[in-house]
Order: C-alpha cells, then sequence, then structure tokens
C-alpha cells in the first residue's frame, strides 16, 4: 500500500456492509477511487476483487499504518450488524476516537491542507453526541432517517420518494461547494444565488459554515453569505469547486 494516496478507509465491514460497497460504486468510479477495507480476519471470499483488503484493528493505533491512514481522503466508520446497536455504536465510537488520537501525533496529517474526513455510521441517536466528541466529523444516523422518511411518507405521500432521490444517485443530487471566483462576498443569499444559476445553472439552496457545520437552508434574501462560508446546491453533477 505505499504508493496510496487519497484513497478511502472502511472500518468496520462485515456480515450486511454489502450495500454499503453497492452504494460507494454507485457515486463514483471504483477503478479510479482506490477504497480499502480495513477489519478482523480473512478477505472474505465473496468480496468483489476491485475492493483492496487488509486485516487489522482500527480501534488499535499501532495498526493503523497498515492503511496508509494518513493519506487518505476519507475514513468510514460503518455500524456493524451482528451485535447489538448499543454494542456497534460504542465500536463506532472507539474507533473515531484511535483514528483522531493517531492522525494528531503524525506530522504528515498534520501538514496536510485537507485533513482525512471521517463519516460515521450510528444507530442510537443517545450516542451521535458522543461521536462527535470522538472527532468524527458527519454522524449519519441510519435507523433514525430511514424510520422518519416512512413515517414522513405517511402523511405527506410523495416526499419520502422526492427526498430519497435527493441523495441516491440519479439526475439531480445535493451537493456542497464553494463561492466561484469572480464573486466577492460578503453577499446577499438572493444576488449569490441569481449570480451562480447564471454562471453554472445550479440551484443554491442555502450556505453552510465549515467549521461549525450550522447550516442555512432556504434563509432570507438578505441573508449576507460570508467569505468562507460553502453552499448547498441541486445539480446533475458537482459543479462547484471543494474544498
Amino acid at each position: 500500500m505505499s504508493g496510496y494516496v487519497n484513497h478511502i478507509v472502511v472500518c468496520g465491514y462485515g456480515e450486511g456492509s454489502d450495500m454499503l460497497l453497492e452504494a460507494l460504486r454507485d457515486e463514483f468510479d471504483i477503478d479510479e477511487q482506490r477504497v480499502v477495507l480495513f477489519g478482523p480476519g480473512d478477505r472474505p471470499r465473496s468480496l468483489d476483487p476491485s475492493f483492496l483488503w487488509v486485516e487489522g484493528d482500527p480501534t488499535k493505533e499501532s495498526e493503523l499504518d497498515k492503511v496508509r491512514l494518513t493519506h487518505a481522503s476519507t475514513a468510514i466508520l460503518a455500524a456493524s450488524r451482528v451485535v447489538s446497536p448499543q454494542q456497534a455504536d460504542a465500536q463506532t465510537i472507539l474507533t473515531g476516537f484511535t483514528i483522531r488520537s493517531y492522525l494528531s501525533r503524525k506530522k504528515t496529517a498534520a501538514l496536510r491542507k485537507r485533513p482525512v474526513h471521517m463519516v460515521a455510521e450510528i444507530l442510537e441517536s443517545e450516542n451521535v453526541q458522543h461521536a462527535r466528541s470522538a472527532g468524527i466529523d458527519e454522524v449519519i444516523e441510519t435507523y433514525k432517517v430511514g424510520y422518519s422518511l416512512l413515517a414522513h411518507a405517511v402523511i405527506y405521500p410523495g416526499v419520502a420518494d422526492a427526498t430519497s432521490n435527493v441523495v441516491l444517485p440519479g439526475a439531480q443530487n445535493l451537493y456542497v461547494g464553494r463561492i466561484p471566483e469572480g464573486i466577492s462576498p460578503p453577499i446577499a443569499f438572493d444576488e449569490l444565488s441569481q449570480r451562480i444559476r447564471e454562471l453554472t445553472g445550479v440551484l443554491v439552496i442555502g450556505f453552510r459554515d465549515p467549521e461549525t457545520g450550522e447550516e442555512q437552508v432556504n434563509p432570507l434574501k438578505t441573508e449576507q453569505v460570508q467569505p468562507d462560508m460553502e453552499l448547498l446546491y441541486f445539480a446533475t453533477e458537482p459543479r462547484l469547486e471543494t474544498l
């Protein structure tokens, strides 16, 4: 793995995780974007050869060099489906703490312009804040999101389908990007969205603070968008530069 750079490391892959790999394949070209699965035991016989398997324990700092984590673009922490949700979340949170501790002591990681981005699946809502305290950048409550869509569809038929289409690969997806060159913030949201629509054809629906993660969706027209904000927008493909 000595030549791996900007690869994706998946921690926690196991029985029941096949849909995650299918989703990754739908999002990008696996032949171009390297994906490394990191877990205990031998390589699963059914695993697609496009994915690299590395045996190890992501909760041990001494094992993380195996996947060249300091040079990865992203770490995905998938929840186990063979233990209780509470046990799965505990494992995910411990992995998050371990990765952040490991990276904090690595000079290579400290010098990076863009740190390793860590995304984790959490099954029980009470553990979300613990996951964020562990240094995980984005926390996705898969059970809660799924059940909320089911309940929402009862009262508002069709909305769940539309919401699913936004996050699944398709004609229109939600993306995050930077304010294009040539537009000088601070600038009113209404003017900003109109100018970007003219330049790129995308529909800007809000913005977020990359430092705090705080988002404003459908803000007032007069709301001032500051220079360091990221934009939330709909498009058929990524059109705005990312960090």
